[in-house]
């Protein structure tokens, strides 16, 4: 419905979520209970936020995974979304008093609507809001978590616009008291296994903070401008959920047609998961038997989603995102590698993913068949978080390096390589390492001197106790 006495009807309601009152609110809270943390080690202390935004059998329990981290001192939501229905080049700002859902209505925060639709960039698009869900949605999340009355929105929908603009335009409006949603689901009907692969790339870029690297999503300017907000405000982003519709409701989805969906929570810098600690000897033994039983059934055609049930209640550090590598050895020689480096999953569903993968897809090697297993010894590597080295030349590269301590990422434009601390085992000179990591990318032996050097460092373990 369109905007009516100054109030913004519910569009939605009864379609991508409940319209009675009471079952929408009982399945919020049966979402936001099923996401929060088992071990509280994540504050509900988030102010920038990424959420998707498709009905809720398909997208909530993704949602709820950011929500659940939302600051509740939070008095001004920015909500920001892309149309998907009008064109239109800027930002459309309403001329709403209220948004409504069956949960009750929403104040618009008039003071900052006015001074936002005095700018260049922003405007009235007619007809922006009249089908439109992807603000929508969200809404009910905020009701039950910051409750009815005690909060303002900013509700914000995108044309054709530059993120880094708009972002620059919200800044004087971006304080401790506002939170800022960037509503937005990610591949929208590829393959199970190709969305994964495409969302994994645009999470990547999320996570390493590029803002101008890969993305495709249909709110792709609602995350990019959540991004320059963070930068601007020292924050990092920490992937708290990814799946597609095929995960979330199996018995609805189409796996050959499925919508990619993500919850990011921007955090400040260190607060929160990817860093590697030590790990006890229990959780290795679930890793390691994870890599183990996912690689036996990738090889014998099994499926492996079957490996990845979520780790039990004592093993839920496992549920964190991490970077993690699986290596796979036979004979003392490699016979694969993959990983990724950011945080880009929770870690025991990278464990598995990476198990299969390197038993595919290393493309050094043939794929591995079910006579080698019995060869075949799993090496897991657990990453912290990549940072910048800060050199500022390449003897300063070299000065500021830690052999055997430090994974080492180059990056040369759109070329990347990594080398695990193992690797150092192999090449001890830090000249030669860093020769053979830019040969690696696919650059000159030499390449490395011009590189942007990011390190992290690994816990990691095989079997057999090594």
């Amino acid at each position: 419905m369109a905007v009516d006495d100054k109030i913004r009807k519910s569009a939605v309601a009864g379609r991508f979520y409940p319209a009675s009152p009471k079952e929408l609110r009982d399945d919020v809270d049966k979402y936001l209970a099923a996401a929060a943390p088992t071990d509280k080690s994540t504050p509900a202390s988030v102010n920038v936020l990424v959420a998707p935004h498709a009905g809720y059998i398909f997208s909530a329990s993704v949602a709820a995974g950011a929500y659940v981290r939302a600051s509740r001192a939070a008095k001004t939501v920015i909500l920001i979304g892309p149309s998907h229905h009008k064109r239109f080049d800027g930002v459309h700002v309403t001329d709403a008093r209220y948004y409504e859902t069956p949960l009750g209505k929403v104040e618009v925060n008039q003071e900052i609507n006015a001074k936002l639709s005095g700018h260049p960039l922003c405007l009235r698009a007619p007809g922006a809001e009249e089908n439109e869900h992807c603000l929508e949605v969200q809404l009910p999340f905020l009701q039950v978590l910051l409750g009815a009355g005690k909060f303002t929105i900013v509700p914000l929908i995108t044309g054709n616009v530059g993120a880094k603009a708009v972002a620059e335009m919200l800044l004087p409006f971006v304080d401790d008291t506002t939170m800022v949603v960037a509503s937005s689901d990610l591949s929208h009907y590829q393959p199970q296994r190709e969305a994964r692969d495409i969302d994994d790339a645009t999470i990547s870029t999320v996570l390493s903070g590029n803002a101008e690297g890969f993305m495709e999503a249909c709110g792709e300017t609602a995350i990019r401008v959540a991004m320059e907000i963070a930068a601007k405000k020292g924050l990092s982003a920490e992937l708290i959920d990814a799946r597609t519709s095929y995960e979330t409701a199996p018995e609805y989805g189409d796996p050959h047609r499925v919508v990619g969906y993500a919850a990011i929570a921007f955090v400040k810098n260190g607060a929160e998961g990817g860093g590697a600690e030590d790990f006890s000897q229990q959780e290795r033994e679930y890793m390691l038997k994870l890599a183990r039983e996912t690689l036996k059934s990738a090889v014998r055609g099994g499926d492996t989603r079957q490996s990845q049930p979520k780790p039990k209640p004592e093993l839920s550090r496992l549920a964190r995102n991490y970077g993690c590598f699986v290596t796979l050895n036979s004979h003392g020689q490699l016979r694969g590698c993959i990983g990724n480096i950011e945080p880009i999953k929770p870690l025991y569903k990278g464990i598995a993913d990476n198990a299969a993968n390197a038993a595919f897809h290393d493309p050094r090697f043939p794929k591995i068949k079910a006579t080698e297993l019995e060869d075949i010894k799993i090496e897991v590597s657990v990453l912290t978080r990549p940072a910048p080295l800060g050199a500022k030349s390449p003897d300063d590269i070299l000065k500021k390096l830690v052999p055997f301590e430090h994974g080492v990422i180059l990056k040369l434009g759109p070329r990347q390589s990594t080398f695990l601390p193992q690797v150092w085992e192999q090449l001890p000179d830090k000249v030669m390492f860093l020769e053979h990591l830019a040969m690696k990318a696919g650059a000159g032996r030499d390449d490395w001197k011009r590189a942007d050097v990011w390190v992290y460092r690994a816990v990691h373990f095989a079997e057999g106790g090594e």
